[in-house]
């Protein structure tokens, strides 16, 4: 399983930035993407966090990586002192 943490703190680019790493991890390439029925413009719209893509092209683009992908979502914990 790859996990991919997103935090509501993070920018576009940042999450783009990281699932480009899973998915070059997992090592799956964007002509393996379209291949697999991937736009060949989705990569780099999400790996460059561009605007203009759905959540749906989203999950389709993770399903297309074929890996056990656990995504958590959620808000950064602040520390008390």
């Amino acid at each position: 399983m790859v996990d991919l943490l997103i935090h509501c703190k993070m920018t576009k680019e940042e999450i783009g930035k990281q699932i480009e790493t899973l998915r070059k991890e997992c090592g799956v390439s964007t002509y393996e993407l379209e291949k697999n029925g991937i736009h060949p413009s989705l990569p780099a719209t999400i790996e460059k966090g561009q605007k203009g893509y759905s959540m749906d092209s989203l999950i389709k683009y993770l399903n297309a990586i074929d890996e056990d992908i656990f995504l958590s979502v959620g808000k950064k914990e602040n520390k008390k002192t």
